[in-house]
């Protein structure tokens, strides 16, 4: 059974939302790391930072799973789960390296970066759809 118009519609501002919001916490999280392998002196902002972006892309992962979309959201809690047990030896001074912890927590980046993309393309065709079927 298909969603009609009226779903797939409102399913594009979401999707994109999604996206938009990703790509903000990426940019959150790349700043936090840049802070703290730069050797600031507090880092606690930068902690708190990542524990609100983490959280948000759990939810997001989350919402892919619900929505039925359990292969991305799976992807994403998985590199979630990598990203997190990677950070743990991200400290004042890291540089990067073929290490597992910096691939881990680089890969889960790349990974939501991909992940951004493919919610703005999943929200233009669902708003592309809703058009097709309201017949405008």
């Amino acid at each position: 059974m298909r969603p009609d118009s009226a779903d797939q519609r409102s399913a594009a501002p979401r999707l994109l939302v999604l996206a938009f919001v990703t790509l903000v916490a990426l940019y959150l999280v790349w700043a936090a790391f840049h802070d703290i392998t730069h050797g600031e002196a507090d880092v606690t902002t930068e902690y708190a930072f990542l524990c609100v972006c983490a959280a948000w892309l759990a939810y997001v992962s989350v919402s892919l799973v619900r929505a039925s979309h359990r292969v991305l959201g799976s992807v994403s809690l998985a590199a979630l789960a990598a990203g997190v047990w990677g950070q743990r030896e991200i400290g004042p001074g890291i540089t990067a390296g073929l290490w597992p912890s910096y691939l881990a927590t680089v890969g889960a980046m790349l990974w939501f970066l991909l992940l951004s993309g493919v919610l703005a393309v999943m929200s233009w065709r669902a708003y592309r759809e809703g058009q097709r079927e309201a017949g405008t």
